[in-house]
């Protein structure tokens, strides 16, 4: 675990083990090198204790003595858009990156379609995790590290941002204290340890602390609350380090099922994306969760496994480059049943679709923005579905709960190449839920 008064460089201090050598007490690594360690397969370095430079007040977690079969750890739940996370301190999550795994997905109860046995909700915007700690670079006042938790398998994650969680990830760091606040509002600057970008969102605070309510609406969202203002303009190339990874606007692949070629537009701002044509796997793009055949789903898990080959990203991911089918604007009903999206409210239809057979019951906040670049860069398929690539403009995208509108300003740079000038989309974020954790011990073990 990582405490207060332990601090982590990345640099002096370190001595090198092989992962799950215990090294003597007091010896420690942060999350956001446990990540780096894990991506590259590297050896893992133990940080001996320095002075306290944790700007946490909160007390150091220590495991209950009386409980033998049980470890306790403290955590809190945030509703980041229509997402929703469970928040651990850095210092109160294993060190080692499979001793990480295990942990989390014993917290979260998986591998469980029900996920009864654990704080994991069932669905993939609920199943997980934000783990936030002090900066780790000068350009940042938080580190935030996102993890998406399987739930009928035993998967482990770190591929995304996830722009939705990275919403609350503000708000959470002001009312532990991590950062000042300042009112009316408090910009936070948070480094993304998944992707190693800096995000900015502005929190609208008063009273001390980030305000609840407001007049800003999430479809995906019941109520209305306070706006926080996202700022993903540094994102190009989060995932393969480039805007147009491929170094085009479009790409062809062959389908099995079809037994054809497809055109399809990879983009990476945010989070990596490929966009296909709903018609050319024979359906709209307005359907909603529970409608698409699990054909629909193979041809799309198909034409991922392609994209992540032809971007060089690991043959293990299962989530990137996301899978985001694309329709003409056209009217339809969202999920609730109760609201009738006109066309004349979108630009395009879009639907994200999983591997395993899901289908996103909104839209992601990554994902939102990489369609909104890429709807602004002349040959992409949302660029042809919206029928125009002019810009700088406010995109709307018609998901399965409603609208959301993304502001982009996308242009050619003096090499000629694309390049993304600004992004930002807003979200609202509330804190529900303070608690102790209990996680099996036997789960813990080494098999």
């Amino acid at each position: 675990m990582i405490f207060k008064g332990v601090s982590c460089s990345g640099g002096d201090g370190h001595d090198s083990r092989k992962f799950g050598d215990p090294g003597p007490p007091g010896h420690w690594i942060c999350a956001a090198h446990s990540l780096a360690h894990l991506k590259s397969g590297k050896r893992v370095v133990l940080l001996k204790r320095e002075q306290p430079n944790c700007k946490d007040e909160r007390r150091a977690h220590t495991h209950t003595e009386r409980m033998k079969e049980q470890i306790s750890v403290p955590v809190t739940l945030m509703r980041g858009g229509t997402s929703k996370a469970v928040f651990l301190a850095q210092r109160d999550v294993p060190s080692d990156p499979q001793a990480l795994q295990r942990f989390l997905l014993a917290l979260f109860g998986s591998p469980d379609v029900r996920q009864i046995d654990g704080l994991g909700g069932a669905d993939i915007l609920t199943s997980k995790c934000a783990i936030i700690g002090p900066a780790s670079r000068p350009d940042a006042d938080i580190d935030y590290t996102f993890v998406q938790i399987g739930i009928d398998q035993p998967s482990v994650s770190f591929e995304i941002v996830c722009g939705n969680i990275s919403s609350a990830t503000g708000v959470y760091a002001l009312q532990e204290r991590l950062i000042p606040v300042q009112e009316p509002a408090t910009t936070v600057r948070v480094h993304n340890t998944n992707t190693g970008k800096i995000l900015r969102m502005v929190v609208q605070c008063a009273h001390g602390e980030p305000r609840v309510e407001g007049d800003t609406e999430v479809d995906g969202v019941p109520a209305k609350g306070a706006e926080i203002a996202l700022d993903y303009s540094g994102t190009s190339g989060a995932t393969t380090g480039r805007l147009l990874p491929t170094g085009q606007a479009r790409d062809s692949v062959y389908v099995s099922k079809l037994g054809r070629e497809i055109p399809v537009s990879i983009v990476d701002v945010g989070t990596a994306c490929v966009f296909i044509r709903a018609a050319d796997l024979g359906v709209t793009g307005m359907e909603l969760p529970g409608q698409l055949g699990s054909d629909i789903y193979e041809m799309a898990e198909e034409v991922r496994r392609w994209a992540a080959h032809r971007c060089n990203l690991p043959a293990s991911g299962t989530l990137t480059p996301y899978q985001i089918l694309i329709g003409q604007a056209q009217d339809y009903r969202t999920i609730g049943g109760d609201r009738i999206v006109e066309s004349t409210e979108i630009d395009f239809v879009a639907r994200m679709v999983l591997n395993g057979g899901a289908m996103h019951k909104a839209f992601p906040g990554g994902g939102s923005v990489c369609l909104s670049v890429a709807a602004q860069i002349a040959g992409t398929i949302p660029a042809e579905a919206r029928g125009s690539h002019a810009g700088p403009t406010r995109i709307r995208i018609g998901h399965p709960s409603g609208v959301i509108g993304i502001f982009a300003n996308v242009a050619r740079a003096a090499d000629d190449e694309w390049a993304v000038r600004e992004v930002h989309f807003t979200r609202t974020a509330r804190r529900l839920f303070d608690g102790t954790a209990y996680v099996r011990r036997a789960l813990l073990e080494v098999a």
